[in-house]
């Protein structure tokens, strides 16, 4: 099980995070400033954050309610999610905005993952996990990977992954771990 959680919580941020408007925002700093190691350690602090936020909340949220509500409304957030991926029309236009500071870097990044799709599937993992830790370490490690490429590659790898396509494959993946949620295979 703490294995699961960890691959469950890297598997999900991994995909849900190509393409997204985080990593589409590192992408345009990285872009902008020619410094991926800079723009990489900003969008990470930020990433980390909102992971602590999710993982807390999901924590409280586990010890409140009943754990069958909270696998169902998982598994509805998840198919919800995923509905919702495979029916948006039009990819975000992330507008390559200009942060002056390393902290408005974090704040750029932060400020788009509030929310987010990820940020809510981690909650949603740590209040149905017994290990919450693991949840966040294997969503910073999910974070990273696609951090990682989105700051060294540029704007080169937009070229090459059409977002809807992304968008497409994560609505699917998003929909596939809710009805596994549903009926109790995770």
């Amino acid at each position: 099980m703490p294995l699961q959680a960890l691959l469950s919580s890297f598997g999900l941020v991994f995909l849900t995070e190509i393409g997204d408007k985080t990593m589409l925002a590192t992408l345009c700093l990285s872009a902008q400033y020619r410094r991926p190691h800079i723009v990489l350690l900003a969008a990470m602090l930020a990433l980390a954050f909102a992971s602590v936020i999710a993982v807390f909340v999901g924590v409280v949220l586990a010890a409140t309610l009943p754990i069958d509500f909270i696998l169902y409304l998982s598994g509805a957030l998840f198919i919800g999610m995923g509905v919702h991926a495979l029916i948006r029309n039009s990819p975000d236009a992330e507008d390559c905005k200009q942060p002056t500071t390393f902290l408005s870097m974090v704040s750029l990044v932060l400020l788009s993952e509030l929310g987010d799709k990820s940020q809510l599937a981690i909650l949603a993992l740590a209040a149905q996990s017994l290990f919450p830790l693991l949840v966040f370490a294997g969503a910073i490690a999910g974070f990273f990977l696609v951090n990682l490429v989105g700051a060294y590659s540029g704007d080169q790898l937009a070229d090459r992954i059409p977002v809807t396509m992304v968008r497409k494959g994560t609505g699917i993946v998003f929909i596939a771990f809710g009805i596994l949620i549903i009926l109790g295979f995770m």
